[in-house]
């Protein structure tokens, strides 16, 4: 097979499945033309089949920029059109690119006793979340001590507080206190499975102390009108803008976290019963929620007019090809952005998904809604989860002042009593 012709069928199976996934004819234009350089590149230098090293070499030729942090958008674009034509060669579809993190691995005897701890935060129920940040947190320790070769039994005072001091000069005040909390929870562990020379553990949390003592803050709350103001701002004449209405819609009107919206699936929707039914993923609590009729018009909305005809189990997926969930991150965006449009002030609030779900807390409150109510929409474990929001009305805390009791006469009587000298 020549190489003319064999380009032409790997370029013919990547357009294919690049319509199939709902690409642009603008950006699949692009994708050709790149391809047509190619080939030309190829007929000049003389080159056989298309393979991977031709691919990396028709790129070095074209750009003298070796880092990939350094190309232009338009060159990280044309990066992607050969990566893809790769990956159809390879593989027979073409792969997701996504941001490269390198995984964080404890190898060796030093790496022991950090692997035996994130087993143990997995077997006590811990979500895989809570368990990525306690691996990246303990990392720091890991790191410190593979630099000073030494092991963790051999944890002396010295050692943690000179770790402790490389912990204050890299990180602010938020993720130093985070990362010590992390690594108290590590040193409970190390000294319960007797893994240090002192397992006291009263000895090590004397080392290991927040610098500031936590104070709650004060949730972000926006009043009802802003986050009506913020609803009708949405463009709902557009496929995105009927993703984002309803999207936004659930976290207003019943508090759902990002990370419940975003993972939300059409198992979820109980249409025979009008309800939604989430199991949250932070806490594993199944949540069952009255499914409104504003909520329910606006999911329908996306599904029939606005949602890409693609065969995803989510139930938001991005506007764009290449199609997937939606993210946290991507929400985040979008309601900042919508903040602004409506011409609400965020000055010295957050203003993202979670906002919306304390403001609905404290708009409850208000109505004079009673907290366990409150606790069970929220899918709170407990009330006391649901106290801080109280924090946010002074109005029903000041109802919540007691008068000063009358003092009796014979306090002072005995206060000031006749003294004998």
């Amino acid at each position: 097979m020549e190489a003319k012709e064999q380009l032409s069928l790997l370029t013919s199976g990547v357009l294919e499945i690049l319509r199939e996934n709902g690409y642009k004819p603008s950006c699949i234009k692009r994708y050709s033309i790149t391809w047509e350089y190619l080939q030309a590149y190829m007929v000049v230098k003389g080159m056989p089949l298309y393979d991977r090293i031709i691919g990396e070499s028709y790129l070095n030729n074209r750009f003298d920029v070796k880092d990939h942090q350094e190309l232009t958008r338009p060159q990280k674009e044309k990066v992607r059109h050969i990566a893809v034509l790769t990956d159809f060669l390879e593989h027979g579809f073409i792969r997701k690119r996504r941001f490269m993190i390198t995984p964080i691995v404890f190898v060796g005897l030093l790496g022991e006793p950090f692997n035996q701890f994130i087993e143990y935060a997995r077997s006590t129920m811990r979500t895989e979340s809570t368990i990525s940040r306690y691996r990246d947190r303990i990392n720091t320790l890991y790191e410190h001590l593979a630099a000073t070769n030494n092991q963790v039994k051999d944890i002396t005072a010295q050692n943690l507080i000179q770790y402790v001091k490389q912990v204050n000069e890299k990180k602010n005040s938020i993720d130093r206190n985070n990362t010590i909390m992390t690594i108290r929870v590590f040193f409970r562990y190390l000294c319960s499975s007797n893994l240090l020379q002192n397992n006291r553990e009263e000895y090590w949390m004397s080392l290991l102390k927040c610098r500031n003592i936590y104070q709650p803050k004060i949730q972000s709350v926006y009043t009802q009108e802003e986050v009506n103001a913020l609803i009708n701002t949405i463009n709902r004449g557009c496929p995105q803008g009927k993703r984002d209405y309803a999207m936004i819609l659930l976290a207003a009107r019943y508090g759902l976290r990002v990370s419940d919206i975003v993972g939300m699936r059409h198992c979820n929707l109980d249409w025979e019963h009008n309800n939604i039914v989430v199991i949250q993923l932070k806490t594993s609590k199944k949540v069952v929620l009255p499914l409104s009729e504003e909520v329910g018009n606006a999911i329908i909305e996306y599904l029939k007019y606005g949602r890409p005809d693609i065969n995803l189990p989510y139930i938001f997926i991005t506007a764009h090809a290449p199609y997937g969930q939606t993210t946290c991150t991507g929400m985040n965006r979008t309601i900042s952005d919508y903040f602004r449009l409506a011409g609400v002030s965020f000055k010295d609030r957050k203003h993202g998904p979670h906002a919306l779900r304390h403001s609905l807390a404290s708009n409850l409150l208000k109505s004079n809604e009673s907290l366990p109510v409150i606790s069970e929409i929220l899918g709170h474990s407990t009330s006391e989860s649901t106290m801080s929001y109280l924090r946010v009305d002074m109005k029903l805390l000041k109802q919540c002042t007691l008068d000063v009791p009358c003092v009796p006469s014979s306090f002072y009587d005995n206060l000031y009593g006749q003294q004998e000298f």
